[in-house]
């Protein structure tokens, strides 16, 4: 970017914006006195933790605040339009619309909700393309089918034509990125695009915003946890904490020579390939013993054929260890999970628990629930989703315990949902709310302590942290280390985010198509991966590192560490 396009009228401009959200318990500050720009091409990084008002910022410049927002009178959100400036808090109607959508469109974090459930995906993104466009109808499929197949959708003509419903959390994601870009805007906002999205299409991705910008001199607000993925994306970067913007500059300055301290600590809190720990002396014996395991399951609906995920795998899981599972989506990665806790259409071959009591699953063999449930437990992904909201805290943990009769009277109940409670770091004052007075990664210890209640061997984490802020993921996975020392568990954590697996795991498996491509200790997998595949995989790591592609030149004249907080 050159000095002339930086020192131009700025494409956003955000003087100043304070927002309050009336609550029973009064007005609560969500952004406080926040001030920032975005030149035109330029990609403006937004971090922070969970409720510092990252995505609060987005939506009021989409005007998409909910109805108990207040922005206060003094705040402007302006935008450049090429020929004049607007002030995006005074439109209304066509014209409201006119730039939300056409010259500012936005990614949203949760695809789920961003399309209609009951219209065909290609059918909103091809109404979208001749709203703002004006193109006829086969233009705009044809524009959308090659976005589809820009950001990495396998099968785009079929996936086009498909429901949101029948696409995986990574496809509605990249689907929803298309349809963002489809109307080739002025500036785009991304709220966390590449969360649910694996390594090497994630680096696909970015590389297209990229491709884009220079295309397009689209600009880029981009809200992101992942220091990893800003470091390679933005070319200057604001931190917020607590709705406020505590530092600002380049990436570079602000990630290599950070002078807040809560910048510091989310550095701090980052997974390092670098202190990847010794592979053990000995391997232990396996808990778990995987035997020509096939995984079908049978067809969605006429004319279509049963879809085998899994094709006889062969796989030891040795006892007391942290196994990282790993591969990109469509690889089979939470089949595999879900047949070894007897959730999956086991098709051929068995999967042994070795107990005192070995506890075997087998092709059309019926499962013994109940023994399984005791020996077996799953983390799930969404700590938001998998809380009854209608139960409390203790209640919740205890479920378990009274599902498989495993305690005698409400004492012993209580007494072990206590002691659970406190090994997971759970304030034991907090057991009579409910899931919504806290936050994700309160959740995800509630849900960690409703597996651990029964006091199982193995645990199945699958995505347990890709919701959650570096710092509380961190915080998560050292809890886990902890519970897998203390309790002797074996642990199968599925993951897209390998620099978590670096930092977690003893023992790696790689998955692709549905098969084992290889596996070893953590050290071999990251250092000396064999297979081309593991080490795409590798490669395509988002770590922090300084942008090779001269994205940061000239900026060192924009660095400011802003004085709040």
């Amino acid at each position: 970017m050159s000095i002339n396009q930086m020192m131009s009228e700025p494409l956003l401009d955000l003087r100043d914006l304070c927002i309050d959200f009336h609550t029973p318990e009064g007005p609560q500050r969500a952004v406080d006195h926040l001030s920032l720009s975005v030149q035109p091409g330029e990609v403006m990084g937004l971090v922070g933790e969970s409720g510092s008002g990252k995505s609060i910022t987005a939506k009021s410049i989409m005007r998409m605040l909910p109805g108990n927002a207040d922005v206060a009178a003094h705040s402007r959100i302006h935008f450049h339009d090429g020929q004049r400036q607007i002030d995006v808090m005074g439109l209304h109607g066509r014209d409201l619309r006119l730039v939300r959508g056409g010259q500012v469109s936005m990614i949203f974090q949760e695809p789920m909700a961003s399309f209609a459930p009951a219209i065909r995906v290609g059918e909103q993104i091809t109404e979208t393309i001749q709203l703002h466009t004006g193109v006829d109808y086969a233009s705009a499929r044809r524009q959308g089918i090659e976005l589809f197949e820009r950001v990495g959708i396998r099968e785009p003509a079929r996936r086009f034509d498909q429901y949101v419903f029948e696409l995986s959390g990574g496809m509605r994601q990249r689907a929803m990125i298309a349809m963002a870009l489809s109307t080739q805007p002025r500036l785009l906002i991304a709220d966390e695009p590449t969360t649910a999205l694996d390594v090497t299409v994630q680096a696909q991705v970015l590389e297209l915003m990229l491709e884009l910008r220079e295309q397009f001199g689209m600009a880029m607000l981009f809200i992101t946890h992942d220091l990893g993925v800003i470091s390679r994306i933005a070319d200057n970067l604001t931190v917020m904490k607590k709705g406020q913007a505590v530092e600002a500059g380049s990436t570079d300055r602000v990630l290599f020579a950070p002078q807040h301290v809560y910048t510091r600590r989310l550095l701090d809190a980052l997974p390092h390939l670098e202190q990847l720990p010794q592979p053990p002396v000995t391997t232990p014996e396996p808990l778990v013993s995987v035997r020509d395991l096939s995984i079908t399951y049978p067809a969605s609906g006429p004319g279509q054929a049963p879809f085998q995920a899994v094709p006889n795998m062969n796989l030891d899981l040795p006892a007391g260890q942290i196994i990282g599972l790993v591969g990109e989506s469509g690889s089979g990665k939470t089949s595999l999970g879900k047949a070894l806790l007897g959730a999956a259409p086991i098709s051929a071959g068995s999967v042994k628990y070795h107990l005192d009591a070995p506890l075997q699953l087998k092709a059309g063999q019926k499962i013994k629930r109940r023994p399984l449930a005791k020996v077996a437990q799953l983390v799930f992904q969404d700590p938001y989703g998998s809380l009854n909201p209608r139960m409390t805290i203790r209640d919740i943990i205890a479920e378990p315990l009274q599902a498989l009769g495993l305690c005698r009277n409400r004492d012993e109940v209580d007494r072990r949902v206590l002691e659970v409670a406190e090994r997971c770091h759970i304030d034991v004052s907090h057991l009579r709310r409910f899931p919504h007075a806290f936050s994700g990664g309160q959740r995800q210890r509630i849900s960690i302590a409703r597996a651990l209640v029964a006091n199982p061997r193995f645990l199945v984490a699958d995505e347990a942290v890709a919701a959650l802020d570096v710092s509380i993921q961190a915080e998560i996975l050292k809890l886990l280390k902890e519970l897998r020392d203390a309790m002797g568990l074996t642990i199968l954590f599925i993951s897209h985010d390998l620099s978590v697996v670096a930092n977690l795991c003893d023992h790696v498996c790689v998955m692709q198509h549905g098969r084992l491509v290889e596996q070893g200790s953590v050290r071999q997998i990251f250092l000396q991966p064999r297979q081309p595949y593991t080490q795409a995989l590798i490669a395509a790591i988002p770590t922090l590192k300084r942008p090779e592609r001269g994205l940061l030149e000239g900026t060192a004249a924009l660095d400011s560490v802003v004085a709040h907080g």
